[in-house]
């Protein structure tokens, strides 16, 4: 017998990409292949989720996360990410508190994912930078002129009324 008769993985990629996660397919697969060990479930039942999510009111923070390279940030970020931005991602967690703590968050973003580099920009020039790049792959109606009604006869106002 040999040990691939009795373990079976996927290789592990060396480094994964934020934005690998732009795909669906790609973001499926890094959600099923992160390691959750259990300090990481109370991270993310604990700190992340309730962070995120905006159902019950509470004194939102930012996030930041810190490690040494190799440690898993771009897959946890990939996966933090996938799991808010499309709802169905949520059962394929190989932890199920986790699974249930991410539907508070799953399908109810929009994500833009990004990583910035060195540059002399500023970080807001970036970030709309960004968001015009993005915004039109939403496919988002363009909003229309307000419909102003009269409000006694309730009757659609064509013009802005006239000044006397």
């Amino acid at each position: 017998m040999k040990y691939g008769d009795l373990i079976q993985f996927e290789p592990i990629e060396s480094v994964v990409q934020l934005r690998d996660a732009d795909e669906a397919t790609a973001a499926r697969q890094l959600v099923q292949t992160y390691v959750i060990s259990e300090e990481m479930v109370e991270k993310l039942t604990g700190l992340v989720v309730p962070q995120l999510q905006f159902d019950q009111p509470m004194d939102n923070k930012g996030l930041l996360v810190v490690g040494n390279y190799g440690t898993g940030k771009s897959h946890l970020m990939s996966v933090i990410s996938a799991l808010a931005e499309n709802g169905d991602l949520a059962t394929h967690l190989n932890d199920e508190n986790v699974a249930g703590a991410a539907g508070k968050i799953s399908g109810r973003f929009k994500v833009v994912r990004t990583e910035i580099g060195a540059t002399t920009m500023t970080l807001r020039d970036i970030l709309v930078a960004e968001l015009r790049s993005t915004w039109p792959r939403w496919a988002w109606p363009t909003p229309s002129r307000p419909r102003i009604r009269c409000p006694i006869t309730n009757a659609p106002l064509t013009n802005a009324p006239s000044k006397r």
